[in-house]
């Protein structure tokens, strides 16, 4: 395995909650926090498969100034999910506050188009019930 060009930049706090994996991301994200933020929550994909159909819900909280790379390995890594996985949906929380969300929200809405059913929010409360509710038709 090559080692990473830099550090991990920024930062990523995994929560899970029921069928419900939360990621809060701050600061400015580069190629190896996104990396190494995925390996963190894939430690509980095991946990929520065996239980059921479960989703994520990713905050954004600082910027979506990121490199291409970020957008691409998003994309890739969905959908290069296993086989026995049982992720349902994928939510980005999306506030008016976050640098450049007027600019940068449809590369959001659009970034797992044909992949996994996915929805954009201004707050947490609204992508849960939307999250909660693809849950449900599962």
């Amino acid at each position: 395995m090559t080692p990473p060009f830099f550090k991990p930049h920024g930062s990523a706090q995994v929560e899970r909650s029921g069928a419900i994996l939360t990621v809060h991301m701050r600061g400015d994200w580069n190629a190896e926090m996104r990396d190494q933020t995925g390996k963190a929550m894939m430690k509980h994909a095991p946990t929520l498969n065996a239980a059921g159909p479960w989703g994520i819900i990713n905050c954004l909280h600082d910027t979506l100034v990121y490199s291409e790379d970020i957008y691409t390995n998003t994309r890739l890594a969905y959908a290069a999910r296993p086989p026995g996985s049982r992720l349902a949906a994928v939510a980005f929380v999306i506030g008016p506050q976050v640098e450049a969300a007027s600019l940068m929200r449809p590369r959001f809405e659009n970034l797992l188009d044909g992949i996994i059913p996915s929805g954009v929010f201004t707050d947490y409360a609204k992508a849960q019930e939307w999250l909660q509710a693809q849950l449900q038709a599962k």
